[in-house]
């Protein structure tokens, strides 16, 4: 017989995996975490503010009420099955299409750069001292500071996942491509 002192770690891991507090637990980070989501489409509804925070809000009180279910092995569990997870897709093999995916998001971010950098070009042009924020390309200033701020949006976006997508592989191709090396005589 083992005692629970004799067991591994993993096995622990694994028999807990199979518990109702941890199914339980999981769910509810699972409906926390959509239920945030959710809250961040209904502006775009036409929700008001306050049924947004209540969302938000709930949402955070169900996600850590999951905590009482799993405990410290049900978060050692998630956690290091979801770094596993991300370690495995972020250091595997690229293949040619996951490749080109990562070079058009690369390719995006700086077209966005520079869209963004023509509109301040443009910004800056029209403004006068005393005159009101002009209208640059049929929008008006409001419309301006959403156009702005969801190209930066979508501009960190796809860099960041360009970088996962690329994989870990890529980073040393790049500095081998800037850094200077002598050539052996």
């Amino acid at each position: 017989m083992s005692s629970p002192d004799n067991q591994s770690t993993a096995s622990r891991d694994a028999d807990f995996t199979k518990t109702w507090r941890y199914k339980i637990g999981l769910t509810m980070i699972i409906v926390g975490n959509l239920g945030i989501l959710l809250a961040l489409a209904m502006p775009a509804l036409g929700v008001g503010a306050g049924a947004v925070g209540v969302m938000v809000v709930g949402g955070e009180i169900v996600s850590l009420a999951s905590i009482v279910f799993l405990g410290r092995e049900g978060f050692k569990s998630i956690k290091s099955k979801f770094f596993a997870f991300v370690k495995a897709s972020y250091t595997g093999t690229v293949g040619r299409s996951r490749h080109y995916i990562g070079i058009t998001l690369l390719a995006t971010n700086l077209v966005i750069h520079y869209i963004i950098l023509l509109y301040l070009w443009d910004v800056f042009g029209a403004s006068t001292a005393e005159g009101p924020p002009p209208v640059i390309w049929g929008l008006d200033f409001a419309q301006q500071e959403s156009l702005v701020s969801w190209l930066y949006l979508i501009c960190e976006i796809s860099f960041l996942s360009s970088i996962y997508v690329l994989g870990a592989d890529w980073w040393g191709k790049f500095r081998n491509m800037v850094v200077w090396e002598a050539a052996a005589d």
